[in-house]
Parts: structure tokens; sequence; C-alpha cells
């Protein structure tokens, strides 16, 4: 089933601490030990964070402060090569508190994208324990999977954005000076949605805009995009709308 994965809490937005998880109680204590943990939620999966461990009792977290208490349940974590370490998400309503294991994340995350739903729960802090020395980690989503309640029409088009600059001399001669590799498009339409499918991107819509990167899964692979334009719904029946959808891949 085809899907989007998104930031529907403000997690781009929240603040990131570094810290380690103490077993008896389990809490958070901050700490100094991460480098790069800014890039946990940077909208870039170029750079991955750095000196992130888990060994022994006590081991490297990450800690999200939303603010205050939104709802989530999703987490999406990109690798830029195959991990071996385990990891576990936690969530709770004071800055130290790890009591509420959300998952636990088995060990052999592939390159890429790797996608895993819990029971909706609503916190402002969540904390990202590493169960071994995580290398590769690049960027994180927590927010909200949203499955398409139906496929959209037919008629569809996927396309490619070239990123090369053409110059032509006063001769007539032509140079191309390839700047990145193309970005793939994809556009398409519904139209014909209830009220709860409405609703439904209505989250999206608000949520990313035209700024936020998410996810779009298309039932057989996970692709980076960002909507390059908001969707706009026209109501064709009582109850019953229409609207048009445009993303482009992100390279980066």
């Amino acid at each position: 089933m085809s899907s989007f994965i998104y930031d529907s809490i403000g997690f781009t937005e929240a603040t990131v601490a570094d810290g380690y998880y103490d077993p008896v109680p389990p809490l958070f204590t901050s700490s100094n030990t991460v480098t790069n943990e800014h890039r946990a939620n940077d909208m870039s999966i170029g750079s991955a964070i750095t000196s992130y461990v888990g060994s022994g009792g006590d081991t490297d977290t990450l800690r999200f402060d939303l603010g205050t208490e939104k709802s989530a349940n999703v987490i999406a974590l990109y690798f830029s090569a195959s991990e071996t370490a385990e990891m576990e998400l936690s969530a709770g309503s004071s800055a130290t508190d790890m009591t509420a294991v959300k998952s636990t994340m088995t060990s052999n995350f592939s390159a890429g994208w790797n996608v895993v739903t819990f029971g909706s729960t609503s916190n402002q802090y969540w904390f990202l324990r590493a169960g071994g020395t995580v290398d590769n980690l690049t960027e994180v989503i927590i927010g909200t999977k949203y499955d398409f309640d139906v496929n959209f029409d037919l008629n569809n088009k996927i396309g490619e954005k070239f990123g090369t600059d053409i110059i032509t001399s006063y001769g007539g001669q032509e140079y191309a000076n390839k700047r990145h590799a193309p970005k793939t498009t994809w556009s398409w339409n519904w139209s014909y949605m209830l009220a709860s499918h409405k609703t439904a991107l209505d989250g999206l819509n608000s949520s990313v805009q035209d700024w936020k990167k998410f996810i779009y899964y298309d039932d057989s692979n996970y692709h980076y995009v960002r909507m390059t334009k908001p969707m706009d719904f026209t109501e064709v029946a009582p109850s019953v709308y229409s609207t048009s959808v445009s993303l482009q891949e992100q390279l980066a």
C-alpha cells in the first residue's frame, strides 16, 4: 500500500540534546558524548551523526524536545550504509523519563530508509537510544504514517528534472554543466475523495507545506521528496473532493 511518512509534530524544529541512558532507573542524563547530533533532524541525508555509541549499561541517547505534547505513530531512519546496531525509541512527559518504550528496533538496518510504526502516542520528549556503535545514521523523522485510502487516478505522471545548465556561445556552440543528478518528479490526481481522505491530506498539506522534506512510499520503494505546490481541494459533490499532488525527489 502506498503511503506518506512525514513530520506532523514539528520534529524538524525540535531541540536536540545528547546524553546517555541510565538503566536504573531508566533515565536520560545529559552529556556531550555524541557529536553532530543536529544532523538527526536537519532535513539532509548527506551527513551522519558521529560518536553515537551504545555499549554496556550507559548508552548514548538523543533527546528531542517538541516544546509541547504531540502525537506520532512512526519513526523513519535513514542510513547511508547498512547498520548492525540495535536502536530503541522511547517517549516521556519529562526531560529524563525513558520508561515508555515505543519501539525496539532490531539490528541489520538496510541502506536507505527504514520505517517502523508503533501505537499512536502523545509526548513532549522523544528519546532515541543506540544499542551499539551507530556510524551511518544521517536523518530521523518522527511523525505520521498515512496509508492512502484509495489509489490515485490513472494518467499519473513520472518524470525527470535535469540538473544541467546549458550555455550557448556567440558561435552557436552549446556547453553543458551538470550540477547534480536528475531528480524524479511525480504528479497525480485524486478526483474522488471522501471527507476522511481530505482530512488526512490536509494534515500533510499543513505540516510539510512546500519546505519540509518527507517520504513517499510507492508500494515498492521509499523516496525522499518535497511537495512543489500546495494541494487545493475542490468539492465536486456533497462531502466529496478532488485534488492534485506534485512531488520532487530530494537528493540529500
